[in-house]
């Protein structure tokens, strides 16, 4: 297993992964916008050459906002979720705060944010369009540089 930033050429597995994962994926013109922007961070999981998964975010002052975190439904279950939460934590030093939106019909990804010590802290009205999200919140321990204990 490998986590390094996306590129461009990656586009079509992340796509796939995110058409499997969730109601409405992103489309090609919203990735390469997002990867083309000085504000974002975007890493892929590889394992055996493939991608398997992925995660984008973006820092406000001493906040990670995740926008995005998919993990190919072949591949779940084996800890790449964390890895890629953890990879971004990591990446960004400073970060006291991790923030995202889940919908509050998908209670797999729910319970999975819970299991990593995430909190429902607020309510989105008809984030989704169809659904409202929920807000749920990470708050770091101490040393801000480091991942979340138990991510």
């Amino acid at each position: 297993m490998r986590i390094r930033r996306m590129r461009p050429e990656d586009l079509p597995a992340v796509m796939e992964i995110e058409a499997l994962s969730l109601p409405t994926p992103w489309s090609e013109d919203v990735w390469r916008q997002e990867l083309a922007s000085p504000f974002g961070l975007y890493l892929v999981l590889e394992e055996g050459g493939r991608v398997r998964g992925q995660i984008g975010a973006r820092r406000a002052a001493d906040e990670l906002h995740v926008t995005t975190l998919a993990v190919h439904p072949e591949s779940r279950r084996r800890g790449y979720g964390r890895a890629l939460l953890e990879a971004a934590v990591t990446e960004e030093h400073g970060i006291r705060r991790v923030l995202l939106e889940v919908r509050p019909s998908n209670a797999p990804a729910r319970a999975f944010y819970a299991a990593l010590g995430f909190r429902e802290t607020g309510h989105r009205p008809r984030y989704y369009g169809d659904e409202d999200a929920l807000l749920m919140t990470l708050d770091l321990p101490g040393d801000a540089a480091a991942p979340p204990a138990g991510a």
